[in-house]
Parts: structure tokens; sequence; C-alpha cells
């Protein structure tokens, strides 16, 4: 492996480990900090010797439209064509008001709140900065990492379970004093903590997927004795970490995450069983996934942690969720074409919740809402367009039946990117910057090259892991 890649492969490894251990990056401080580890990286990329990865089309358009379009709203207009924009009728009153003399003669941004959307663009930064680095990434490198982002995620449900069974959080000296009810780990709510294991059950079952090949080739090669002990060993720790997640996705108490987990339990299951091995330990490992994933759905129904959810509360989270929407989806319409400016959703609802329900709202809890609101018609169509390349390469992943043992890895990768397009739904997981850059590294499995067919031959003859 070239040197070169083996530090951009420790330094990602680094990037991506550390970006949850504090509240999942939000605040401040550590957002900072990771936006300038993400220029650093971009800086390496950028300098490398490798040619980029070639990208479909569709996404690239995607991803340059949601990049750019942010920095359009922040051009300056003049004070007569900025009154003019939908939904800006209200603040140029308060202007006309409160406003010193000459402030017509001010030119303004698109957004509503230019600070909010700087701050909201940069956050876009280390996503990218992920997204780029593994694409850069040799496929053996991706299997190390997508290893370690499993062994991390059975850290954090390990973190979880005690969290729940302590009654609080004395061993995380970030929560001293707090009182859990709900695994958390070190993400700010449980939610944003059920999206990052729901997503990661799928990578783990790509592993084992991964392993039944990689074990079937050692089989046939001089390295069986040295190798096959290194395979068993990773195999059975993946199995005790996805017995880690599923255990604490119940005790997040989170509806959404558990749902989101269930499907992409069965979708990863379907996927395992579909590979070319066919292999009778992979089919019962598949029926396997799927009999727990449906004892999984009926214990949602019954068990007593989601029971002592007060029926009340159950009754006001409902309602929140009911309004919310409809109130997010009027202020969105009142700002198209444009919308009010990436990330200024925190500061411009609250003019349509007055009169309708109290409280303040960070966060729609739906991604899709809020992006149509901030960035107006741009948003849909760098929806349809990313969801549309997406769609496009599961579709020619699977259609490759396996292939080769990393092909295995992308179909468990694609399929882990499915929780957290649902989650996405009915909650704001990718507002947290530590999951938005998971969910970029795994989207730079899922559209990597892949080995070639030297390196297909070589993994067979050789058993490389």
């Amino acid at each position: 492996m070239e040197p070169a890649g083996s530090t951009l492969f420790y330094a990602l490894v680094v990037f991506l480990l550390l970006a949850p251990l504090y509240n999942g990056g939000h605040g401040p401080l550590p957002l900072l900090l990771l936006e300038v580890a993400a220029i650093a990286i971009l800086v390496v990329i950028a300098g490398g010797q490798r040619a980029p990865a070639a990208l479909p089309r569709t996404f690239l358009v995607g991803a340059g439209v949601l990049l750019v379009y942010p920095l359009v709203q922040l051009l300056p207009l003049p004070d007569a064509l900025w009154r003019a924009l939908p939904g800006h009728d209200e603040y140029a009153a308060v202007l006309d008001r409160f406003a010193s003399h000459g402030a017509w003669a001010v030119w303004r941004a698109i957004s509503i709140v230019p600070s909010a959307t700087e701050y909201g663009w940069l956050a876009l930064l280390p996503p990218l900065a992920c997204l780029l680095a593994v694409l850069q990434l040799q496929p053996a490198h991706c299997r190390l990492l997508l290893l370690a982002m499993v062994a991390f995620a059975g850290l954090e449900a390990l973190l979880g379970l005690l969290q729940v069974l302590l009654g609080g959080d004395p061993i995380f000296p970030l929560r001293i004093g707090q009182i859990l009810t709900a695994a958390t780990g070190t993400f700010v709510d449980r939610n944003h903590l059920a999206a990052m294991l729901a997503m990661t059950l799928p990578v783990a079952v790509g592993w084992l997927a991964y392993s039944i090949r990689h074990g079937r080739h050692l089989q046939k090669s001089r390295r069986r004795k040295s190798a096959m002990p290194q395979l068993l060993s990773q195999r059975l720790f993946v199995v005790l970490v996805l017995a880690l997640i599923l255990l604490c996705l119940m005790l997040t108490r989170s509806r959404v995450g558990i749902a989101a987990a269930l499907v992409g339990l069965a979708a990863s299951a379907i996927v395992l069983m579909r590979t070319r091995a066919r292999a009778p330990r992979a089919k019962r490992i598949g029926h396997l996934l799927i009999g727990v994933g449906i004892l999984l759905a009926v214990a949602i129904g019954v068990s007593p942690i989601l029971e002592r959810i007060e029926p009340k509360d159950l009754t006001t989270v409902a309602v929140g969720r009911g309004v919310l929407p409809l109130a997010v989806l009027q202020a969105a319409t009142d700002f198209l074409p444009f919308g009010s400016g990436l990330s200024t959703f925190a500061d411009v609802f609250p003019r349509y919740q007055a009169g309708k329900f109290g409280g303040r709202f960070a966060y729609p809890n739906n991604d899709y809402l809020q992006a149509f609101m901030e960035l107006g018609l741009a948003a849909p169509v760098i929806i349809a367009l990313l969801l549309g390349a997406y769609a496009a390469r599961t579709r020619e992943l699977l259609r490759a039946e396996g292939g080769a043992s990393f092909t295995l890895l992308q179909m468990g990768a694609a399929v882990a990117m499915l929780p957290l397009i649902l989650h996405s739904a009915f909650d704001s997981a990718l507002q947290s910057p530590a999951i938005a850059m998971w969910f970029a590294a795994l989207t730079g499995v899922v559209f990597h090259e892949g080995a070639g067919a030297s390196e297909r031959d070589g993994d067979e003859r050789h058993g490389a892991p």
C-alpha cells in the first residue's frame, strides 16, 4: 500500500472516530475543529497524484448545486430587489420602522441571516472531506475503515447500555450529573444515537457476508492456516457488535430509529442471501437476521421500555409532529423560489408558530422539509439528483450479484444509507456533524471504483483481508 494512501487512511479514521465524541460534533468549537481538519484533508487530496474517481453525472450535479447554491444566497442585492424577494416583506417592514436613516442604500443577501448561512456552508466541509477521502482509498483501506466504524458503533452501544443500567452517565465526564432514561451515547439525544446504530447495522452484516466469501477463498489458499484464525476472530467480533447494537437500539426508545433499523436489517438480510456465493451459511444468517427483525418489531409494541413513556407525552409528541410539518411547509412556500437561506430555520421559523404551538425549534424533525424551506426549489432538485444516483448505483451493485468480495461491502454500505434516508423524513439526524460525516463516508464506499480485475485475482489467490 502507498505511504501517502496510508497517511490519508489513518487521518480519515481519526477524523471519523473523533467526530462523535463531543455531542456528535454539535457546538461551535467542535464543529470549528472538524472544519479545520476537513480543510487540511481537502488540501492533501488536492495535492495528491491519484486521479479523482469517476462519479456519476447526476451525483456530481446534485452535490455541486448543494455546495454552490448557499454561496449564491450570500450574494448582495440592491435594496429594492431584496425587498421584492418572496418572504422578505416583513423583514423590510421591520427595517423601515427601526433601522437608521439611509438603511435603504445597504445591499443585502438573499439569506435572511447571512451569518447562519455561512455557518451552514462551512459545516458541509467535513462530510465533503470524508466523501472525497474515501474515494481516494484503496479497497483494503476501505475494508478496514468499515471495520473501524463497526467497532466504534459497538463502543457507542456499550456506553448506551451502561448509561441506562447505571441510571445516569457518570462514566462519561461530559455528562456528569445527568439522569438518563434512554441511551444517548455521546450524542445530544437518543434519536441521533439510534440513527448511527441503525446506519451501522447493515455495515456489520456486509462484513459478515464478506467474511463468508473471503473464507471460501482462503480454503483454496496456502495462507489458510495463518489467515483463518484472524478472519474467524473478526467474524466473532462483528457478531458481538451486532448483538450490542440491537440491544442498545431498544434502549434508545427511539421509535423512528428502531423502525429505520428494522428496514435496514431486513434489506441487508436480503442482500446477504442474494450474493453469488449462496452459501448455506449466508442463507442461515440472512434468515436469522429477518427473524430477529420480526421479533424486534413485535417487541416494540410490548416492550416495557417504551411503555415508560406516559400517554400524555405520546399525545404531545404526536400533536407536535403533526402540526410542525404544516407550519414548515407554509414557511417554505412563502420563501419560494429562493429559500430563506441555508441554516436559517431556527431564526426564521418562530414567526410561523405564533398562536399555534410554543417552544423553540432548532430543527423541524424533517431534513427534507428544512432543506425545502432554506434552499427553495434547489432542494428538491438536489434531493432528486442525489437519490437518483444512489438508486442507480445500488441497482448496479445488486446486478453484480456479489462479484468481488469488496462488492459485498459496497452492498452493505448502500443498504446502510437507507435507514438514514428514511430517518431523515422524521428527524433531523443529518444535522449532527458526526452522522453527516459517517453518511458521507458510506457514500464514498458505495461509489468507490472498487478492486480491479488483477486485484480481485490477487485477493482470491493470496487471501488478502
